[in-house]
């Protein structure tokens, strides 16, 4: 499902961003997971008061899922972890820049 933020202020987007921190990390996950098999480049994560779109562009994936790992590794969900992990190494390959030895 994708979040839809609502918000007045810069204060409360925050504020909404933290709120609702689990259902955006979770939408990273699966949109990049889905581009990956897609080839959609800039997947949709959530939708803002509305009327607006936040995407994810390609060259903001891993650093992305690094931070979905630090938060649910936060949250001590590590099923989640490893399912970051695994996507991550997914990535690096699609992207060509598998660093593993």
């Amino acid at each position: 499902m994708i979040p839809n933020i609502q918000f007045e202020s810069e204060d409360e987007f925050l504020e909404q961003m933290q709120e609702h921190a689990r259902a955006i990390h979770i939408r990273i996950i699966d949109a990049i997971d889905v581009s990956l098999l897609t080839g959609e480049t800039d997947p949709l994560i959530a939708y803002l008061n509305g009327d607006y779109e936040m995407r994810l562009p390609i060259v903001d994936w891993l650093r992305n899922l690094e931070q979905t790992l630090m938060y649910f590794e936060m949250i001590e969900e590590y099923d989640k972890c490893q399912e970051v992990v695994e996507l991550t190494k997914k990535v690096e390959t699609f992207l060509g820049k598998d660093l593993v030895n």
